[in-house]
C-alpha cells in the first residue's frame, strides 16, 4: 500500500470530521452537510476499497483459482466503490454483461421454478433484493438463486455485494458466471494478473461463454498478451449475439492490437 493512498484516506477522514464540527457550531446546515458528507463518504469507500485490494491481493503468487481457496485469492469485500473506469471499452464491457451473460436461473419467459418453497412459479422481476437476501440466507446452498442476486448487484455496479455472493457460490461450485465476473471485477480493481486466472477457468468450464471471451481479450491486452487477445476479439466480432456498442468496442480493440503489431 502506497503512502500516497494512506495520506488520501486520512485527508478524507479529516474532511468528514470537519463537516461534523461545522454542523455542531452552526456553520453548515443539515442539508448542505448531508450533501457534502455523501460525496466524501463515497470517496472514502473507494479509497478504502483500494487499500484492502492492496493488502488482500499483494504480489500475484501464480496460483490458479482452481487450486486455491477463493477468499485467499481475492478478498470478496475489497471492491466497494469502483464505478468509474477511464477506458471506454471497459465501461462497455460492464454494461454488456446483460446481453453476454447466459442466465442460470431466469428462462426466456422470466419465470423460474421456486426451488426453495416448491410453490410453483416465481417471477424474479417481482422479488426485491431484500427478499432474495432473506431466501439465500435461509438456504445458503441454493446456488441458482444466489447467482441471480449476485448478477443483480453486478449489473447495478454494486460490486462489493456482488463479490460476497459470487464467492459464496465459488465455495460450493466453480460456476462460470461467478468465475468470469469475479475476474472482471478484479481487472477493474487493477489486478489483471489475478483476473486472468478466474476468467480462464470460466472459459475452461464453459468454452462458448462470450462475456468471458470479451473480458479475457481486454485482460490479455493489458497484460501485453495481444497475440492471445486478438482471436478472442475476433470471436466476439463474429457473433450475432453481441450488442452494437460491444461490437464497435471490439472492432476498436482489434484495430489497436493490429496497429501495435
Amino acid at each position: 500500500m502506497s503512502a500516497e493512498l494512506r495520506e488520501q484516506i486520512e485527508l478524507v477522514r479529516e474532511e468528514l470530521a470537519d463537516i461534523d464540527a461545522q454542523v455542531r457550531v452552526g456553520d453548515l446546515d443539515g442539508d448542505t452537510a448531508a450533501s457534502i458528507r455523501a460525496k466524501y463518504t463515497a470517496e472514502l469507500a473507494d479509497l478504502e476499497a483500494r487499500e484492502r485490494i492492496a493488502v488482500a491481493t499483494g504480489p500475484g503468487d501464480g496460483q490458479h483459482p482452481e487450486d486455491a481457496p477463493a477468499r485467499r485469492r481475492f478478498d470478496q469485500r475489497a471492491i466497494l466503490g469502483i464505478g468509474i473506469v477511464a477506458v471506454a471499452f471497459l465501461v462497455i464491457g460492464v454494461f454488456a454483461v446483460r446481453s453476454l451473460t447466459t442466465p442460470s436461473v431466469v428462462g426466456a419467459d422470466g419465470i423460474v421454478a421456486d426451488v426453495v418453497r416448491g410453490e410453483g412459479q416465481v417471477d424474479l422481476a417481482k422479488v426485491t433484493n431484500e427478499e432474495m437476501e432473506a431466501v439465500v440466507a435461509e438456504n445458503p446452498d441454493i446456488v441458482p438463486m444466489r447467482l441471480a442476486l449476485a448478477r443483480r448487484y453486478f449489473e447495478a455496479g454494486e460490486y462489493g455485494k456482488a463479490l460476497d455472493h459470487y464467492f459464496e457460490v465459488l465455495d460450493r461450485e466453480k460456476a462460470p458466471e461467478a468465475l468470469a465476473n469475479v475476474g472482471w471485477m478484479a481487472y477493474l480493481s487493477g489486478r489483471p494478473d489475478i483476473a486472468a486466472g478466474y476468467v480462464e477457468l470460466a472459459l475452461k468450464r464453459q468454452p462458448d461463454y462470450l462475456a468471458a471471451k470479451w473480458y479475457l481479450a481486454n485482460i490479455y491486452t493489458t497484460l501485453g498478451r495481444s497475440d492471445e487477445a486478438l482471436p478472442l476479439v475476433e470471436e466476439v466480432l463474429a457473433s450475432n449475439d453481441v450488442p452494437d456498442e460491444v461490437t464497435a468496442a471490439a472492432a476498436d480493440l482489434a484495430d489497436q492490437i493490429r496497429a501495435e503489431g
